[in-house]
């Protein structure tokens, strides 16, 4: 048998490999380099096992790292539409979630006070979200943002995005009425309190879904009589803005639902007349009010150009003629800047 020559003290331990075993399902599938000392002190391998354990630990974070930084480094695309907008208007929030390397479980967008009801984009489809945001009247003009947050692979993620709001160039408009709508009586008081409890119920209640598949057009043909925004002046005395658009017209033509949706109110209010209110998801409501007469009942399914009423002068009016309301989460915005927003979701 051959001798092994004797190892010197203070020496460095001469190192040699051993031949590797085929990988089997005992010992692993990847093969591992294997050294052998002719002789190690027994101080050195506790040295030995923090050095291994230092490498694989930098190992995985090196093949960690990469896939990290791809994903923030991808964030979902976010478009506001217009990009600048007035007091009063409506803003489109479009959230294109396919860079990211896995869907997002959820997002949430918040503006002000408003949380929208987003859904999937009616044309660009699977991985685009839609919401929709209002621009209150008293909205101070400047820069304002909203903010959008997700969760990518269990880590919550947020952008604030910013926009610019300018104020609205709105005038101002002096009716005549019944003074009985510009001074109401202590019992036409409680009426309205309660018709406005009523209101709050009803445009709190609306369907979280969109019930809408094509966009929204005009309810009435004709001449804008009153536009949004107007400071209007009853009796000398100041009121309020307008809240919708007034449209000029004889009494008994047709009014139309001007999308999808679901009547939530139909009935005869103190300020509105003969009423209807339709929710049409995902925070939007219209409104027809002054009707001569309503063809709709609470909790019916209306399409889009579907009749729901006859112009009249009911209510606070001047004379025959429809007033167009629509609402998103809640606030007033102008129709015709909503139509011109929700132009871009239609098949």
């Amino acid at each position: 048998m051959r001798r092994r020559a004797p190892v010197k003290a203070g020496a460095p331990a001469r190192l040699r490999p051993i031949a590797m075993r085929p990988p089997t399902p005992r010992n692993g599938p990847l093969p591992a380099i294997v050294l052998r000392s002719a002789a190690i002190p027994a101080g050195r391998l506790p040295l030995l096992r923090a050095a291994l354990l230092a490498s694989l630990l930098t190992l995985a974070l090196a093949a960690a790292l990469p896939e990290r930084l791809r994903a923030e480094a991808a964030p979902p695309r976010i478009t506001l539409f217009p990009a600048s907008v007035e007091t009063g208007d409506a803003l489109v929030v479009e959230i294109d979630g396919r860079p990211l390397q896995r869907a997002a479980q959820e997002y949430t967008v918040s503006f002000a006070e408003q949380r929208l009801a987003l859904f999937a984009h009616p044309v660009k489809g699977r991985g685009v979200h839609v919401g929709l945001a209002a621009v209150p009247l008293s909205a101070p003009p400047g820069t304002a943002s909203l903010t959008v947050a997700w969760v990518d692979g269990g880590r919550p993620q947020s952008r604030r995005i910013p926009f610019h709001i300018t104020a609205g160039a709105y005038g101002e408009e002096r009716l005549r009425v019944d003074p009985r709508h510009v001074q109401p009586s202590p019992p036409d008081l409680e009426r309205i309190r309660r018709e406005q409890e009523k209101l709050k119920r009803v445009y709190a209640s609306g369907s979280p879904s969109r019930l809408w598949s094509e966009g929204f057009q005009l309810p009435v043909p004709g001449e804008v009589s009153g536009p949004f925004g107007t400071r209007r002046v009853f009796n000398g005395e100041l009121r309020s803005q307008h809240s919708g658009l007034d449209f000029r017209s004889q009494t008994g033509e047709p009014v139309h639902a001007s999308g999808a949706g679901v009547v939530k109110l139909a009935e005869e209010l103190f300020y509105s007349g003969n009423a209807v209110i339709v929710d049409h998801g995902a925070g939007v409501f219209s409104s027809y009010s002054h009707l001569s007469r309503i063809q709709v009942g609470v909790g019916q399914r209306v399409e889009r150009g579907q009749r729901v009423g006859l112009i009249g002068a009911t209510g606070r009016a001047t004379g025959p003629h429809l007033h167009w309301g629509v609402k998103v989460n809640s606030v007033n915005v102008n129709p015709l800047s909503f139509i011109r927003a929700t132009a871009a979701l239609s098949p």
